[in-house]
C-alpha cells in the first residue's frame, strides 16, 4: 500500500491576506485529515495510551463511503468530495522497538501480547 503525502501546498502571503491568516497558523494538513479518540475508543485499543507526541503511528482502517457529491458550475471548477465513515481501525507504532531499547513496562506489555 503506498502512503499519500496530504499535506496542502504553502500559500502566498497574498493568499494568507485574503484568508487574514498569519503564515504561523496556517494548517498545512486538512482539519478533516485528524483523527481524535476519546476515553471510550482508547480503552478499545488500549496501545494509544502508550504514544508520545511526535512518534509516528501506521492506522489501517476499514470504512464505508457515506457521501459523494459532485458540482458543477459555470465560473468555476468542478468540486468532487466524498465522506468515508471509519468503521474499524487499528493503530501501531510505525517503528516497532527492539527488546533492548524497551522499558521493561514496554517489554512487559508486549509479552502479554505475544509480541516479542
Amino acid at each position: 500500500m503506498e502512503l499519500v503525502d496530504m499535506k496542502l501546498p504553502k500559500k502566498t502571503k497574498e493568499e494568507l491576506k485574503a484568508n487574514v491568516l498569519p503564515v504561523s497558523e496556517q494548517n498545512r494538513w486538512p482539519y478533516g485529515l485528524q483523527l481524535r479518540f476519546e476515553k471510550d475508543q482508547i480503552t478499545r485499543i488500549p496501545s494509544l495510551i502508550d504514544y508520545k507526541i511526535g512518534e509516528r503511528v501506521l492506522v489501517q482502517a476499514e470504512a464505508i463511503v457515506t457521501y459523494i457529491r459532485v458540482s458543477e458550475q459555470q465560473s468555476e471548477e468542478s468540486e468532487h468530495s466524498i465522506t468515508l465513515q471509519i468503521e474499524k481501525i487499528a493503530c501501531e507504532p510505525a517503528v516497532k522497538k527492539s527488546i533492548k531499547d524497551m522499558s521493561s513496562k514496554e517489554y512487559r506489555k508486549a509479552r502479554e501480547n505475544k509480541e516479542v
